[in-house]
Order: structure tokens, then sequence, then C-alpha cells
């Protein structure tokens, strides 16, 4: 079956650094969509300026490897409603949803944005990042309800994401260890 392996979380979360470290490897016949990666091919000498291109770029590139039926790893911040409708298309399309959402507080997003683009990475001014950080639980917890199966994880550490909550068709399999800063959108949607 096909499957859309949705890597969601906020800005400086750690979304490329789990589908290259974890989900590449584990599904190598998954192609990876990634805007911002699509802006640095295009676009090199300015792929700041061209973010809103790549965006479109990569969700008419979602569409059409979902309308050929070819899994994908779609990377996405998740902060607009509409990004639901990619869940719906998959869905209907016959793919397994599965949601991987990385938890980090809003001021360790911040500043890991600011150590991305000290290394050489790409901006994201810090209003964006908060602003982002802060409508984007709603949707989340939605696609995470929607998913045929949802991994959210605690990527705060140093060591790499924790697992924090495991659902399947929108009900918790085990108990949810919610770090205390998780969002209220998310962590009071399933307690224990």
């Amino acid at each position: 079956m096909q499957r859309l392996d949705l890597v969601v979380g906020p800005n400086g979360a750690g979304k490329s650094t789990f589908i290259a470290f974890t989900l590449a490897r584990l599904l190598p016949g998954s192609l990876v969509v990634n805007a911002d990666e699509i802006a640095r091919q295009r676009w090199p000498e300015e792929p700041a300026g061209h973010a809103y291109d790549a965006a479109r770029i990569a969700a008419e590139t979602r569409a059409k490897l979902i309308d050929l039926g070819r899994s994908l790893i779609a990377e996405t911040v998740f902060s607009h409603p509409s990004k639901l409708d990619l869940i719906h298309s998959a869905r209907r399309a016959g793919f397994s949803v599965i949601v991987h959402a990385l938890l980090i507080p809003e001021d360790l997003a911040v500043e890991r944005v600011r150590h991305r683009v000290r290394a050489g990475g790409h901006d994201v001014p810090e209003t964006k990042v908060r602003e982002r950080h802060r409508r984007l639980w709603t949707p989340v917890t939605e696609a995470v309800a929607l998913a045929d199966i949802a991994t959210v994880y605690d990527n705060s550490r140093l060591r790499g994401p924790r697992i924090v909550a495991r659902l399947s068709g929108g009900m918790t399999v085990g108990r949810p260890d919610w770090p205390a800063w998780t969002p209220g959108t998310l962590g009071s949607r399933w307690t224990d």
C-alpha cells in the first residue's frame, strides 16, 4: 500500500534531520518532498527569495505523486489548516497516512533557527518562527487525529527525538508522556 509520511513541526524542530537520519533510511522507496531543498536546488544564489515558489512546487509535487500512487515523505511546518487537504487527498487515493510530529518549545525553535543560520542554513525571521509556532498546533492536532498512525516526539533534547505519544486511528496506544511545555491544544486532546 502507498503511504504518505508527513513530518510536521515548528521551524527548527529537526524535521529535515529526522527525515535524513531516520525516515529516508527506513523508507528508501519513498520520495522526499521538501520546499527548502527545492529552493536550494532551483535557486542556489537566493533560495530564501523563492520560498513561496518552492512551496508551490512542493505542493504540486506532492499532489502529482499522490495522483501517480507513489509513496512519499513530505516535510512541512503545517501552520495552516489547508495542509489538512493533503491528508484528505492521500486518504481518498488509498494511501496510508503516517504523521510524525516533532515538538520543541517556542524559545528553542527560535534558537535553533539562529544556530542553523550561523551554520550556513536558511533563515526564518524570529517573528515568523514564533507566530507559526503558536498557530500550528491546532492543524497538527487534527492531522494526528486523522492519521492512520501518528507518533509524537519530544525533540528538545540533544540526544535526539523521544517518543511521547503513539496513536492509531486517532486513539492513543499506551499512555502519552507529554513534556510539561506541550502545547495545550495537543496535550489536552489526549490525556491519560
